[in-house]
């Protein structure tokens, strides 16, 4: 029987809603344990989740503890022996009274180690030490072909815990991509493409291979190349990011780069390329690019303040007043919130149509 057939799927959205049950119950919680590939976005959803509650995350590593580690070191007492527990335990009255007990990297321990946690994992104790009740229990680890370091989880383990397995899911990645500022053409990339989000090979030759975490690691690249190369995705730079993602995922990359996107309209490079934007003098180009950016902007591509910035730069002033009006029934009233709209006033706000855009809102 296959893992698949064994542990449900979840995507991103799915597992943040999971985590937030979890989270916010600990006294109908069951212990939850995340399966994944590398670099899926296991231990950032943990991590986000107990941001969201305003709750304290203690990552507690099993691989780099020994059995008495986790018990505690053992002190004589008027004759007989008690055990003080490790100090990265949660402690209720130094770290609170709700927080996340996360054993990330579960089945890296070796046996014994797990063996260790079953009482704390199960029981929420171990020996006199006491889980605090408002604390939660998750733990995350590859699956046995990933070629992590893992030991197969014994099953008094393994049946002291919910399992579910994290999937890939590019609409969350897009999303949390636009709210990070991960480079447009990433972005565009990765609308287009979505199968190159993540795509892991259990061969041990391959090294670098796509992830959620490794096009971050792509990102990065090519934004430190952009401080030192007015080339853009030159041939440094793809040979960079072919260290990040491998050779394969690079040059999907570079063809789409050099391809553009349908139609000839690449909103990442009317970013990249400050005032590449203003150089459609054709109001029919216009009116596509116009219909780019709404597209662009309703699939988490870019950033509500990157589609004012292009609002801006838009040549028609009746075009920009009807992108920023669509805009409007995208966003709703937030739209005036962005610091980005108040420089469109600026810029665009006395050239205002008297009909189509109507009343323009006030910046303030």
């Amino acid at each position: 029987m296959s893992f698949e057939q064994t542990v449900p799927s979840l995507d991103a959205p799915a597992l943040a809603e999971l985590l937030s049950e979890t989270l916010t119950a600990p006294e109908w919680a069951v212990p939850l344990m995340i399966w994944g590939a590398p670099g899926i976005g296991k231990s950032d959803l943990v991590r986000d989740a107990a941001a969201v509650q305003g709750y304290p995350l203690i990552d507690l590593r099993l691989s780099q503890l020994e059995p008495t580690d986790l018990r505690g070191i053992p002190l004589h007492d008027n004759g007989k022996v008690r055990w003080i527990p490790p100090d990265e335990l949660p402690d209720e009255a130094r770290d609170g009274m709700h927080g996340v007990l996360f054993l990330d990297e579960i089945n890296a321990a070796p046996p014994p180690v797990a063996a260790a946690a079953y009482q704390l994992i199960l029981d929420r104790r171990l020996g006199a030490y006491r889980l605090p009740e408002g604390w939660s229990i998750v733990a995350a680890g590859n699956r046995l072909d990933d070629r992590g370091i893992t030991y197969v989880m014994p099953a008094p383990l393994a049946n002291r815990f919910m399992h579910v397995e994290l999937q890939a899911d590019v609409d969350a990645w897009l999303a949390w991509a636009a709210r990070q500022g991960i480079d447009p053409v990433l972005r565009d990339f990765m609308a287009e493409q979505p199968h190159w989000l993540a795509r892991f090979l259990p061969e041990p030759e391959v090294k670098a291979f796509p992830s959620p975490r490794s096009w971050v690691f792509a990102d990065r690249v090519i934004k430190r190349r952009a401080r030192s190369s007015s080339s853009g995705f030159d041939e440094t730079t793809l040979i960079h990011v072919a260290a990040c993602v491998g050779r394969e995922a690079a040059a999907a990359l570079a063809e789409f780069v050099g391809g553009g996107e349908q139609d000839g309209f690449s909103v990442a490079g009317w970013l990249n390329e400050p005032g590449s934007l203003a150089q459609l003098t054709d109001v029919t180009a216009q009116m596509d690019a116009v219909r780019a950016i709404l597209t662009a902007r309703n699939q988490g591509r870019i950033r509500i303040d990157e589609a004012l910035k292009l609002a801006v730069e838009l040549p028609d002033d009746r075009l920009s007043f009807s992108l920023i009006e669509q805009l409007h029934q995208i966003e709703g009233d937030r739209l005036f919130d962005e610091p980005a709209f108040s420089n469109w006033v600026s810029v665009r706000g006395a050239k205002a149509p008297v009909e189509g855009f109507g009343a323009a809102p006030s910046a303030g």
